[in-house]
């Protein structure tokens, strides 16, 4: 149970460094309106997003519980590795 809390702590800090990195990213230093962030500022890439996020959710799903292990939320911890991995080759 211990272990959950850590990777929830772990979690929880990584989703906030992320909120703030785009939240800074998003900024509009010019305009007084709230700045515009991720598909609401770059609508045109709402199919792409759109088609790879339904291909990795199936694939996830699909392939996550095949997998023995004691790890109870193994789609959850695919799906970090996985933004891991392509916050750093992208």
């Amino acid at each position: 149970m211990a272990d959950l809390a850590v990777r929830a702590e772990m979690i929880r800090k990584m989703a906030a460094k992320e909120i703030a990195r785009h939240t800074k990213q998003a900024e509009t230093p010019m305009s007084g309106d709230p700045p515009l962030m991720g598909l609401k500022r770059y609508p045109e890439f709402s199919l792409l997003v759109d088609k790879i996020v339904h291909a990795v959710v199936i694939e996830i799903n699909a392939e996550a519980r095949k997998i023995k292990s004691e790890m109870p939320y193994k789609a959850q911890f695919v799906l970090e590795e996985v933004i891991r991995e392509l916050q750093e080759r992208v």
